[in-house]
């Protein structure tokens, strides 16, 4: 691994999957002594080039560290729930200043709407306690969930959307009269009725009236591909 990142530019991006489970912690205790993040922070200079996919099971010391780290977690509900592995530290991870985004982490879900839904509804049923992803800055739990996302995937990509942004449908229902400070709330936990309207991506419009342009195309292909390896 050393290697590996030797070879790289001082200023690639840093992608590596964490574990998870807690069976995977321990084994990573019996092999090398140490979990995971520790063995990794203790190895390798984690900064801000680093994305960590998962890392499910912190401790309270590597929580504070990882933060401060500046690198950021890639966390994928859907995934986590579907495998049974656990729920990520959110509110003491926020609380230490630490970047996060979101990801489906090649489960059948993808999209962010559920993924960050998901990530507060547990985050309620670990607590107890309601409206666990709220900053100094907005009171809005949708909001702050959403600002973070984004900034983290910006941040674990490289990449900054001058030209990317979605359009919501005023018409659709569960945003009947949606005002400036509800509005992101109300999309991100009113169910799983789409409300986008449109997508544009680097000035170009992939969606339109709440459909991809290429979506026949795309189901078709999925469609054949899917038949192709059950068959296989």
């Amino acid at each position: 691994m050393r290697e590996v990142l030797a070879a790289l530019p001082a200023d690639a991006p840093l992608h590596i999957h964490i574990a998870e489970q807690v069976g995977e912690v321990q084994d990573c205790l019996a092999l090398r002594g140490a979990r995971p993040v520790e063995w990794l922070q203790q190895n390798f200079e984690v900064d801000s080039r680093w994305t960590l996919v998962h890392a499910t099971h912190l401790t309270p010391v590597e929580t504070k560290q990882l933060a401060a780290s500046g690198a950021t977690v890639a966390i994928c509900p859907t995934t986590e729930a579907n495998l049974g592995d656990g729920l990520f530290p959110l509110r003491a991870y926020l609380d230490a200043g630490g970047a996060w985004g979101i990801g489906s982490d090649s489960h059948i879900s993808v999209s962010p709407v559920e993924e960050l839904r998901l990530l507060e509804y547990g985050q309620r049923l670990q607590t107890h306690h309601r409206n666990i992803a709220v900053s100094t800055d907005s009171s809005s739990v949708g909001e702050t969930l959403l600002r973070g996302a984004l900034a983290g995937g910006q941040a674990a990509t490289g990449q900054i959307a001058t030209d990317d942004f979605v359009l919501l449908d005023p018409q659709a229902p569960i945003l009947a009269g949606a005002s400036a400070s509800d509005v992101i709330d109300r999309w991100i936990f009113s169910g799983n009725r789409s409300a986008v309207d449109e997508v544009h991506v680097g000035g170009r419009q992939l969606v339109a009236s709440g459909l991809h342009r290429d979506r026949d195309d795309i189901a078709a292909r999925y469609r054949s591909a899917l038949v192709t390896l059950l068959e296989a």
